[in-house]
C-alpha cells in the first residue's frame, strides 16, 4: 500500500480572512499556524534557543498587529515568513555586536574555531543528521535558500521574495549549496 506524502500543494492556503476579525480566540489560532514554521526558520539563522524564543514572540507580535493591514501582495506564509527573516537577522545582528563588545572586554576570549567545534561524523549517525550538520557549514544565504526550498517547500520566487533577492541569485545560492553538501558527505555508497 503506497502511503501520499501531503505537500504544501495539498494543503488549503491561509488566508489574513481565517484570522479576521482578530479575536483572542483567532490570535491563538494565528500562533498555533505559524510558531513552529517562524521556530525552524530562526534556528537555520544558528541562534541560542532563547534568541530563537524571542524572534518568534517579536515575529508573532509584529504579523498580529499587522494582520489588518496585509494586502495580499504575497501568500500570507511569505508575508510572514518575511518578517521572521527580518526578525532573525535583527536578532543575529544584534547578538554579534553583543559578542564583540564582550570580547573586547575580555582579554583572555579565544574564539572557537569551526574544527574545534566540530567533531567526527561516523558512519553510524543518522545520515539526516549528518546532513544537517554539514548545513550548518554553509554560508548562510545558502543554508537559509536549502532550508526554505527543502524543508519549507517554498518556491525560488517566493523565496526571492523572502531574501530580498532575485530568483537567479537564489537558483545560484541552491546550486551552490547543493555542491558544497555533495563534497562535505562524500561519495555516495552504491
Amino acid at each position: 500500500m503506497e502511503v501520499a506524502r501531503k505537500t504544501v500543494e495539498d494543503q488549503p492556503q491561509k488566508r489574513v480572512a481565517d484570522f479576521l476579525p482578530l479575536t483572542p480566540t483567532n490570535a491563538k489560532r494565528f500562533v498555533e499556524e505559524f510558531s513552529s514554521s517562524i521556530t525552524a526558520q530562526a534556528m537555520r539563522f544558528r541562534l541560542h534557543q532563547d534568541l530563537i524564543q524571542d524572534v518568534v514572540q517579536e515575529t508573532l507580535i509584529r504579523a498580529l498587529r499587522g494582520l489588518e493591514g496585509f494586502r495580499g501582495d504575497s501568500k500570507l506564509s511569505t508575508w510572514v515568513y518575511r518578517i521572521a527573516y527580518r526578525e532573525s537577522l535583527r536578532v543575529k545582528e544584534r547578538h554579534q555586536r553583543h559578542q564583540v563588545k564582550v570580547a573586547s572586554l575580555d582579554t583572555t576570549f579565544e574564539p572557537v574555531s569551526s574544527s574545534q567545534e566540530s567533531h567526527m561524523i561516523t558512519g553510524q549517525e543518522d545520515e539526516v543528521l549528518r546532513v544537517q550538520r554539514f548545513m550548518q557549514q554553509l554560508p548562510d544565504n545558502q543554508r537559509l535558500a536549502m532550508g526554505y526550498h527543502y524543508m519549507d517547500e517554498l518556491g525560488v520566487s517566493e523565496i526571492a521574495e523572502l531574501m530580498g533577492s532575485t530568483a537567479n541569485t537564489v537558483k545560484s545560492w541552491l546550486k551552490r549549496g547543493r555542491e558544497t553538501l555533495r563534497e562535505l558527505l562524500g561519495p555516495t555508497p552504491a
